[in-house]
């Protein structure tokens, strides 16, 4: 049984950091109690739960492969594909490299899942190897095929 890939960043200590940031400037400003302080306080914890929470969102990241299927996470539940049923692959960039969101086949229709390869250890030399030989049929965009050129000439793809 295969194992899902780790997470390829530390995302402990921005959330310490951050943390720690909003508690020291609610503290200051709890003490010095200046005029308008507590709707500051208030705009400094909501700052402090956007950035956790998108920190959050980042550690929900998910991929594993299981010879002929791959299982992603989408909001909170997890989804299994097959390579046949893989039309399209397509890239976009995130901060911290290039993703893929894969198109494909349902009952009736289409579906689109995100494939977080860039927060991913192995994320893309894992999914392209799948991706090759599982879904060869998959037509990728001018992104993914230079992805995958990359892939081959470091030695990560054959």
């Amino acid at each position: 049984m295969s194992q899902p890939l780790r997470l390829s960043y530390n995302w402990q200590l921005p959330v310490i950091l951050w943390t720690s940031g909003a508690l020291l400037a609610i503290a200051l400003l709890v003490r010095t109690r200046s005029a308008g302080w507590v709707g500051v306080a208030l705009t400094v914890a909501a700052v402090w739960a956007i950035m956790v929470g998108l920190v959050y969102l980042r550690t929900r990241a998910y991929l594993k492969v299981d010879s002929r299927q791959l299982t992603v996470r989408r909001y909170g539940r997890m989804h299994t594909i097959r390579g046949p049923q893989v039309l399209r692959v397509s890239e976009f960039l995130t901060a911290r490299g290039p993703c893929h969101r894969l198109t494909v086949t349902l009952d009736g229709g289409t579906a689109r899942y995100t494939v977080p390869t860039a927060l991913l250890k192995t994320g893309h030399s894992t999914f392209f190897g799948w991706l090759l030989s599982q879904a060869p049929q998959a037509e990728l965009d001018k992104g993914s095929r230079k992805t995958l050129e990359q892939l081959r000439i470091r030695g990560l793809l054959q």
